[in-house]
């Protein structure tokens, strides 16, 4: 009897020295994140498929866009039918809305909705495009050991512009149209967009004062990891290290001004930029008849 228990206490310490050990030698898979994306977009059809490709290409699991064209203009499904019937892509119809909420509202919707089916929720507009500097995907940066505390990743932009300015529309991609990065420009780069984990009981986007920022107390880190302030839409100096969004701002002339004519989804007023566009460049022939074009209305040169 005594050799049995004997036999029996050798093989108990034998069977915790493997469970002890095998971590050891078995490399255990790390939880596989989800992650989406949520988008507001209005006359953005020339860029809706490069757009939609990039974030699938960083691994993004769905992307929910938000229509905000007027009744009488293009349609999403237009140009992503088959990323629609694919289900990778799906529409929400906010057509038609004008008030100075319906970025904030598109955005409280699509983290009500979908905050505990992703880990993560990315919300970036259409001239926005991520880019990973040391990972290949969202879910492998996203998995960074220094994003174990933080519940809002506030990635900064980098302004994007062409060689030479460009006056026209060129059906290419922008990456190959807007090649040049201004790192300088910290006006412009030290705005943020934020990348919220699911799952919070609180609304992170109700009761913003713009689609930058949170009022409520999400632990918020900047592209690297740092705690910062997440009150505020601006990181400075930008964080660049691990990640950026590419920000196609101006684009060509022509774009720029049929963006500032169509207006911005937080509806701040497009108008003191009009003035100071046309004020700037009514000396320049062509510039003048683009102006003229895209706003309907009569310059005298200068």
């Amino acid at each position: 009897m005594e050799v049995y228990y004997k036999y029996i206490k050798y093989a108990l310490i034998i069977c915790i020295f493997i469970i002890l050990t095998s971590s050891l030698f078995l490399k255990i898979p790390k939880k596989v994140l989800k992650v989406c994306l949520c988008a507001v977009g209005r006359q953005e059809n020339r860029y809706a498929k490069e757009f939609v490709e990039n974030y699938k290409n960083l691994g993004y699991n769905h992307i929910f866009i938000y229509d905000n064209n007027d009744l009488n203009e293009e349609k999403f499904s237009d140009v992503l039918q088959e990323e629609i019937n694919e289900g990778y892509v799906t529409i929400i119809d906010f057509r038609g809305r004008r008030d100075n909420r319906s970025q904030e509202a598109a955005y409280s919707d699509c983290y009500q909705k979908n905050k505990y089916n992703y880990n993560w929720l990315s919300f970036f507009d259409f001239d926005e495009f991520l880019e990973l500097h040391e990972t290949n995907t969202i879910q492998d940066y996203l998995s960074k050991d220094i994003f174990k505390k933080c519940q809002n990743v506030k990635i900064n932009w980098i302004m994007y512009v062409s060689e030479q300015e460009l006056l026209y529309y060129e059906n290419k991609p922008l990456k190959i149209r807007f090649p040049k990065p201004i790192y300088n420009d910290y006006n412009f780069n030290m705005h943020t967009k934020s990348t919220v984990i699911g799952g919070q009981h609180r609304n992170y986007w109700s009761r913003l004062d713009n689609p930058h920022c949170s009022l409520h107390n999400f632990k918020a880190c900047s592209a690297s990891g740092h705690r910062v302030n997440y009150k505020s839409a601006f990181i400075d100096p930008p964080d660049h290290r691990y990640a950026a969004l590419r920000h196609y701002h101006f684009k060509s002339f022509e774009e720029y001004c049929l963006k500032l004519k169509r207006g911005f989804p937080d509806a701040t007023s497009s108008l003191p930029r009009i003035q100071n566009l046309i004020k700037q460049n009514s000396g320049n022939k062509e510039k003048i008849k683009i102006l003229e074009k895209v706003f309907d209305i009569s310059i005298t040169p200068t």
